[in-house]
C-alpha cells in the first residue's frame, strides 16, 4: 500500500471505530484548562463546556509529518521505523481515547491531542527505553496500564509491519531484563502484526478486511 492509501485506511478504521451507540460518552472529556494539562484542546473541542468541565470532542485533520515522526524515531533510537499502518496513525488525525477493545482486555493507543499530537508517544519512549534498546518499540498500553503493547523488529513483515507483543510492567521489578533473551521470555504475544490489532478489536469494519 502506498502511504495515502494507509492514511485513508487509517481514517476508515477511526470513522468506524468511533461509529457507536456510545458515541457521546466516547466522544466527552475534561476540557483543557492549562497549556501542559491534557484536556481536549480549543481546536478539538465540539462545543460548549459543561458545568463539570467536560466537552464533546471531534478528530481534527492532523498536521504531524512523517518526518516528525522519523526525527523522533533516531532522537529515540528505534531500531527501525514504525509500522507503515501506526505512522499512519501518527499523522492521519488528532484524536481521542483511542481504545481497543477484545474479549479479555483493552489495548490504549495513544492519544494524539492537536496542540501536543506526539507527547504520549515521546514519554513512551522515553519511559521504556530499556526496550528499545533490545529491538521493542512500544506503541500502545495495555490494560489500564499494566505495561506497554510494542512492536517486536526482530519479527518483521514484508510491508513493514511487526509481530505485537505486551510487556507486564510489574516484572521489571522482580526480572533481570537487562538481555533481549530474557526479554523474550517475558513478552506476551498478541497479534501477528498491527494492522491485525486493529482489524481484531470490537467493532473494526469487516469492509477493511
Amino acid at each position: 500500500m502506498h502511504v495515502k492509501t494507509y492514511e485513508d485506511w487509517i481514517g476508515q478504521w477511526l470513522d468506524a471505530h468511533f461509529d457507536t451507540p456510545h458515541r457521546e460518552m466516547v466522544m466527552s472529556y475534561p476540557a483543557k484548562t492549562d497549556a501542559e494539562d491534557y484536556g481536549v484542546p480549543q481546536a478539538m473541542q465540539d462545543g460548549k463546556v459543561d458545568e463539570e468541565g467536560w466537552v464533546r470532542w471531534k478528530m481534527v485533520a492532523s498536521t504531524v509529518t512523517a518526518e516528525q515522526v522519523r526525527e523522533m524515531e533516531r532522537t529515540c533510537r528505534l531500531a527501525a521505523p514504525v509500522p507503515p499502518l501506526y505512522l499512519a496513525y501518527l499523522t492521519t488525525r488528532f484524536v481521542l481515547n483511542v481504545n481497543l477493545r477484545y474479549d479479555d482486555f483493552i489495548v490504549t493507543l495513544p492519544d494524539l491531542p492537536s496542540d501536543h499530537a506526539l507527547r504520549d508517544v515521546r514519554t513512551m519512549w522515553m519511559n521504556w527505553e530499556q526496550l528499545i534498546q533490545h529491538g521493542y518499540i512500544p506503541i500502545a498500553t495495555y490494560e489500564d496500564g499494566a505495561g506497554p503493547v510494542c512492536c517486536d523488529t526482530q519479527s518483521p513483515l514484508p510491508d513493514g509491519d511487526y509481530d505485537i507483543v505486551w510487556f507486564d510492567h510489574e516484572e521489571f521489578v522482580t526480572e533481570d531484563a537487562g538481555s533481549r533473551t530474557r526479554l523474550e521470555a517475558m513478552a506476551k504475544p498478541l497479534f501477528p502484526s498491527f494492522r491485525d490489532m486493529l482489524l481484531s478489536a470490537k467493532g473494526s469494519p469487516a469492509s477493511l478486511k
